[in-house]
């Protein structure tokens, strides 16, 4: 038999799905307690701050999205590069599942990171930094395997890949819809795979 979630954990789950559909300044605390029900004194039982608590929503989103990551990295029934592609549909996928627009975290808090204090701005560029680490890794591999272009830097192009995803976020929230994501997945593979051919030969 299941547990229950927790009141913390019921005020996190519902404070991801405002941020993604609301961003984090449009996110109020009053009415996200109001739709699980939850009283205002035990916000603050839980979470000293808004910046608090986004933080809290931010480490478990970074948790899950770091373990889904690892399994398809690791899942040696793959090539490198077929991982590679299969994380661009997955991190699609979850972008639209998430809320009722696409979204994505990391972008959403990024996008209020001037108004935001140093505990969580550090915080939210560790959570990038791991992503960008866990696909270089990833990247290098199929480079290895000559499936990816040799000559590229894989932090770098790890790094400019994150960068594309959250401007394809952004567009698609903007009305392009899957469009946008579908141009991000066919630019990522034209550069990952500029120049392998050759290489193989």
């Amino acid at each position: 038999m299941m547990e229950k979630p927790s009141t913390r954990d019921r005020i996190v789950v519902a404070g991801r799905r405002a941020m993604l559909e609301q961003g984090y300044e449009g996110t109020g605390i009053g009415p996200l307690l109001a739709s699980v029900a939850v009283p205002k004194g035990s916000f603050y039982h839980f979470f000293a701050s808004k910046e608090d608590f986004a933080a809290a929503v931010l480490k478990a989103y970074a948790e899950q999205y770091r373990q889904q990551r690892l399994e398809l990295f690791t899942d040696a029934s793959l090539s490198p590069l077929a991982r590679i592609e299969r994380h661009l549909v997955q991190v699609e996928h979850d972008s639209a599942a998430e809320a009722a627009v696409p979204g994505c975290l990391y972008g959403v808090l990024a996008q209020a990171a001037p108004g935001l204090g140093e505990e969580l701005r550090a915080q939210l560029h560790g959570a990038f930094a791991t992503w960008e680490q866990d696909l270089a890794a990833l990247i290098a591999q199929a480079q290895q395997e000559g499936e990816v272009e040799g000559g590229l830097d894989p932090a770098e192009t790890a790094a400019h890949l994150i960068d594309l995803y959250e401007g394809a976020v952004i567009r698609a929230r903007a009305g392009d819809g899957p469009a946008a994501f579908a141009r991000f997945r066919k630019f990522a593979r034209a550069t990952l795979q500029r120049g392998a051919g050759a290489s193989r030969d």
